[in-house]
C-alpha cells in the first residue's frame, strides 16, 4: 500500500509540475503575443497619425511594452472644427502617469500666421526658394535629445479657414534623437526634422490650394556668396587690422538679412575709441514688427526713454562696464519684396576700461559712432549684391539712433 500511494503522489506531482510548465509556457506565449500587437499597433499609429505625415524612420522609436498616446487637431483634421492650427499633431510613447515627460514623441504643426512671428532660429541644410526662411535646433530632454525644425513660406492665395486673410505658412517639427545630448544631435537627425517640415508644407500647401512653389527639391541659389561682400572694415574706415565675420547669410532669402564682423583684437586694444564691430540686420513682412517689438520690449527702439543720455557741458557721456557691448544701433525702415522692412545698423566703439569701471565718451567720439553708423547703412542700401538691392527696397526712411549702453 505504501508503494501505491507513493506511485500515485509522484504521479499527482509530476502532472502539477507539467501543468504549471504548460500554464507558464501559455502565460509566455500570451504576453508575447500581446507585445507584437501592440508594436504593430503602435507602427500602425505612426505610419496613419496626422494625415500621415509622420516620419516613418521614427519606427524605431516605437515600443512594444506601451500603447502610443495620439493627439491631434486642426481645421485640415477636422474642417468645421474652431482651431489656430491648420495641423496640430503629437505621438508619444512610454513616460507613465509619474513621467514628467514621455520617453519619446514627435510633433507636427502647420498654422496661419496672423500678423506677425519671429523669424526660425538656426541654420537650415536644405536649399530653400527666396521666399521661404527655415531654422533647426535641438534640445536636451530626460532620455535622449530632441530635434526641431521650422519654416516659414508663403502662400500667394491665401490660407483658408482663418479669421482673417494669411499668405504666410509657419510649420515647426520636433522628434526624437538618440544623442546624449543636443550638442551631439547627428546630421542625419537635423536633415530628418527639416526633410519633414519641407515636406509637411508642401502637403499643406497643396490641400489649401494656396499657390506656393513646392519646398521639395528646390534647387540651390546661386550667386549668394558676396551677400555680405559689402562689408568691407577698409572701406568704411574701421578700426584697422583683422576683422572676423560671423552670422552672414550665405542664400538670400527676401524675408531677412544678416551681415556683421568683429575686430581681431588679439594684438591688443585701441588707443582711442574706434569701430570694433558693426552690421546690419534686416526684418521684412511678417518678421518686420515682431522683430521691432522684441527691441521696444528692452527699450532699444528709437523714441524710448530708457537710453535719454544725458551728457555734461562739454558733451560727454560716461559708459559703465556692465559686460555688454556699448552699441549704437540706426534703425530705418523701407518697402522691400517682403514687404514694409526695418533695418537696423549697429557699432561698437573698442572702448578701453582696463581697470577702470567706467569710461568717457567724448563728443566728438559720439558724432563719429553717428557717422559709422550711418556710412555702414547707406553702404549696406546701396550694396549691387547685398540684401536691400536684391529685396528692391524703396523709400528708406531714417527712424533714429538708439545709444544702447548704461548711463
Amino acid at each position: 500500500m505504501r508503494d501505491v500511494r507513493r506511485r500515485t503522489w509522484l504521479l499527482v506531482a509530476g502532472g502539477t509540475a507539467l501543468a504549471l510548465v504548460a500554464g507558464g509556457t501559455g502565460v509566455a506565449v500570451s504576453q508575447s503575443r500581446e507585445r507584437d500587437a501592440r508594436a504593430a499597433a503602435n507602427q500602425e499609429q505612426l505610419a496613419r497619425g496626422c494625415k500621415g505625415l509622420f516620419p516613418g524612420e521614427l519606427s524605431s522609436f516605437v515600443p512594444d511594452d506601451s500603447a502610443g498616446v495620439l493627439t491631434e487637431y486642426g481645421t485640415m483634421l477636422a474642417p468645421r472644427q474652431q482651431s489656430r492650427a491648420l495641423l496640430d499633431c503629437t505621438l508619444s510613447w512610454g513616460g507613465g502617469a509619474a513621467r514628467v515627460e514621455p520617453d519619446a514623441r514627435v510633433r507636427v504643426r502647420a498654422e496661419a500666421v496672423l500678423g506677425r512671428t519671429d523669424a526660425p532660429d538656426g541654420g537650415f541644410e536644405l536649399p530653400l526658394p527666396s521666399s521661404a526662411l527655415g531654422g533647426s535646433g535641438a534640445v536636451d530632454r530626460r532620455d535622449g535629445g530632441e530635434v526641431s525644425a521650422t519654416l516659414l513660406a508663403e502662400c500667394p492665395k491665401g490660407l483658408s479657414g482663418r479669421i482673417r486673410a494669411s499668405k504666410d505658412l509657419r510649420v515647426f517639427v520636433a522628434l526624437p534623437s538618440r544623442a546624449d545630448s543636443e550638442y551631439d544631435v547627428s546630421k542625419a537627425d537635423r536633415l530628418l526634422a527639416e526633410r519633414t517640415a519641407v515636406r509637411v508644407a508642401d502637403r499643406v500647401s497643396r490641400e489649401q490650394g494656396c499657390g506656393a512653389r513646392l519646398l521639395t527639391g528646390a534647387a540651390k541659389p546661386e550667386g549668394s556668396a558676396s551677400l555680405c561682400d559689402w562689408l568691407s572694415p577698409k572701406a568704411l574706415e574701421f578700426a584697422r587690422g583683422d576683422w572676423k565675420f560671423y552670422d552672414n547669410d550665405k542664400t538670400y532669402s527676401e524675408r531677412a538679412g544678416s551681415c556683421g564682423g568683429r575686430w581681431d583684437d588679439t594684438a591688443g586694444r585701441a588707443a582711442e575709441p574706434k569701430t570694433a564691430a558693426a552690421g546690419v540686420d534686416s526684418w521684412s513682412g511678417v518678421l518686420a514688427p515682431s522683430a521691432y517689438d522684441r527691441f521696444g520690449g528692452d527699450g532699444d527702439v528709437p523714441g524710448s526713454d530708457r537710453h535719454r543720455h544725458k551728457p555734461d557741458g562739454e558733451g560727454r557721456l560716461t559708459v559703465e562696464k556692465s559686460g555688454d557691448d556699448p552699441l549704437l544701433a540706426l534703425w530705418a525702415r523701407s518697402v522691400c519684396d517682403g514687404g514694409p522692412t526695418f533695418h537696423r545698423a549697429t557699432v561698437v566703439p573698442a572702448l578701453d576700461f582696463a581697470d577702470q569701471d567706467e569710461v568717457l565718451l567724448e563728443k566728438r567720439d559720439r558724432r563719429r559712432m553717428s557717422a559709422d553708423a550711418r556710412a555702414l547703412l547707406d553702404r549696406y542700401l546701396a550694396a549691387d549684391d547685398g540684401w536691400a538691392r536684391r529685396a528692391h527696397c524703396r523709400d528708406t526712411q531714417i527712424m533714429g539712433e538708439v545709444e544702447e549702453w548704461q548711463g
